[in-house]
């Protein structure tokens, strides 16, 4: 960024009073060694993916007792003497030498309220992970503990393990998507599901009709191994196998749903290449869990649709974890359908700059890094995604417009590793849905009860019907067989022969004779 640029962005964030943030630190003097020190480390490590880190020296932070906002710069600031303007650069690349490997720096003097102050813009680096040294903690007039610091929010601080790891990880340039599956080579893409994506994408007709080797090395898929053939990268494995979790375990989505009227779970998997997963979730919803009442306005022929959970929201929480998972983590995407809320749940946080604090806050993230950017670049071209960022605030709106309760994201900590989405039910469908079960319950007790008494009347009418059809064949025919009768009344043999058997008990029948030989005896 050029030395103008700069001197314009901070005259800018001293004119509007920009808090600090994740970006911007306020200091009145460079005797705050200490923290200066660490501020530098915490930019240079560029945790939440910034241009550039803004170190004022000569501002003095305030809160506005009004607004309730915190360290805002005061005007007219505090400054800085001219005669020391020089000597204070000069301590601060003392200061500033105390961080290895060397970090990258302007020192910029500018003037604001007839007053001088410093500007120490940091621009990230790519030697790092920065450290302070030893030797600072050691000094008396620093006094600060050594350690790869990171901004966070407006807080210079040493990270926890998560943060650490991922630390190391961003300065190794280890992107997951990007590297060479373990064990999956050319043979395990399916060249179906490659032609598949190229036709879905509108790709020029001459890649459409290339051959297996050579799509994949016009797409990126693969790279040469140095033991013979070619390996295919994570991000392909993603895409274009049949069964991707074969090679990168849990690279599926699970669905677990509340089974309704018990106290049980029942899930369904969804397992082959991510696109299709994302096509497959949403589909699952639209056919078994969606679903919505029409309401009609009494005063008007106005009427309109309440749903559950609109498909919009659905789609876009569940897109978004399978763009977003770390798929090198050994976790799967897990979607909880409750009889009030749906959970969509992801082991791992957003990378920053955007943090869970600001998907509550925020519907649009111009500014914001992925995980795996091949997989970005190809749900796009899929109209998977809208654009960039717009997820989150698509689900919000469709929910705004919905009347339903907003959106909530967790945890609200900064230490547990994941990412939870809470959609919970539209109010409204749930009273009507409340009514309308009741009114069913009550159906079913009055139905149960007069079924029960028409079939104490049908079954007496036909009892009686029987016994009297069995007396007259028993007097036309005294040595008639159970079987015999059951097939000339068209019934059952053991319903003849258990009526038989009440007929005899209440002695309007007898028998006579042998019991194959004997004859029937009706008793008037």
């Amino acid at each position: 960024m050029r030395i103008e640029d700069i001197q314009r962005m901070a005259h800018d964030i001293l004119e509007k009073g920009s808090i600090e943030n994740d970006y911007i630190e306020y200091k009145k003097s460079a005797t705050f060694k200490d923290k200066i020190l660490k501020t530098i480390c915490a930019f240079a490590n560029n945790y939440m993916n910034r241009e550039i880190g803004l170190l004022f020296i000569g501002i003095e932070e305030v809160n506005d007792p009004k607004t309730g906002e915190k360290a805002i710069p005061k005007r007219p600031i505090y400054g800085i003497e001219e005669s020391l303007i020089e000597s204070t650069e000069n301590s601060l690349k003392q200061l500033l030498a105390n961080i290895y490997p060397k970090v990258s720096y302007h020192l910029i003097t500018d003037v604001v309220d007839d007053r001088n102050y410093i500007i120490v813009a940091v621009e990230p680096g790519t030697s790092g992970p920065y450290q302070t040294s030893d030797k600072a903690e050691s000094d008396k007039d620093i006094s600060l503990k050594a350690g790869r610091y990171i901004r966070v929010k407006r807080d210079s601080r040493l990270p926890n393990f998560k943060e650490e790891y991922e630390l190391l990880r961003k300065f190794a340039h280890d992107v997951f998507s990007s590297n060479l599956n373990e064990t999956a080579t050319l043979d395990d893409l399916s060249y179906e599901y490659m032609k598949e994506y190229l036709i879905s994408t509108n790709a020029r007709e001459d890649i459409r009709n290339q051959s297996k080797l050579d799509m994949a090395k016009s797409m990126g898929l693969i790279s040469e191994s140095e033991y013979g053939g070619y390996r295919a990268k994570n991000f392909a494995v993603l895409m274009f196998t049949e069964k991707p979790d074969k090679f990168i375990p849990y690279a599926h989505v699970e669905i677990i749903r509340e089974a309704i009227g018990t106290d049980k779970m029942e899930a369904k998997i969804f397992d082959g290449p991510i696109w299709i997963q994302a096509k497959q979730v949403s589909r699952y919803f639209k056919d078994n869990i969606m679903a919505s009442y029409t309401v009609r306005d009494s005063e008007t022929i106005e009427h309109r649709i309440v749903y559950n959970w609109p498909l919009t929201v659905f789609e876009e929480l569940a897109t978004n974890c399978i763009l977003h998972k770390q798929y090198e983590s050994p976790n799967y995407i897990g979607i909880y359908i409750y009889n009030d809320r749906i959970t969509f749940v992801n082991h791992n946080r957003p990378v920053p700059p955007v943090t869970i604090e600001a998907m509550n806050k925020e519907t649009r993230f111009d500014d914001r890094q992925y995980l795996n950017p091949e997989l970005k670049e190809m749900f796009f071209a899929l109209d998977l995604i809208e654009s960039y960022g717009s997820g989150i605030r698509r689900a919000k709106d469709a929910l705004k417009e919905n009347h339903s309760p907003e959106l909530q994201f967790l945890p609200d900590n900064d230490t547990d590793d994941y990412t939870m989405a809470v959609v919970m039910i539209n109010d409204e469908f749930a009273a009507i849905r409340e009514e309308e079960q009741k009114s069913s319950d009550v159906t079913k007790e009055i139905t149960k009860e007069i079924t029960k008494e028409i079939t104490k009347e049908i079954t007496k009418e036909i009892t009686k019907e029987i016994t009297k059809e069995i007396k007259k064949l028993m007097k036309e025919n005294p040595a008639i067989s159970a079987n015999e009768i059951a097939e000339m009344l068209n019934v059952k043999a053991e319903a003849v022969r258990y009526r038989i058997k009440l007929m005899k008990k209440s002695g309007e029948i007898t028998r006579k004779g042998a019991t194959k030989a004997g004859e029937w005896e009706v008793i008037e």
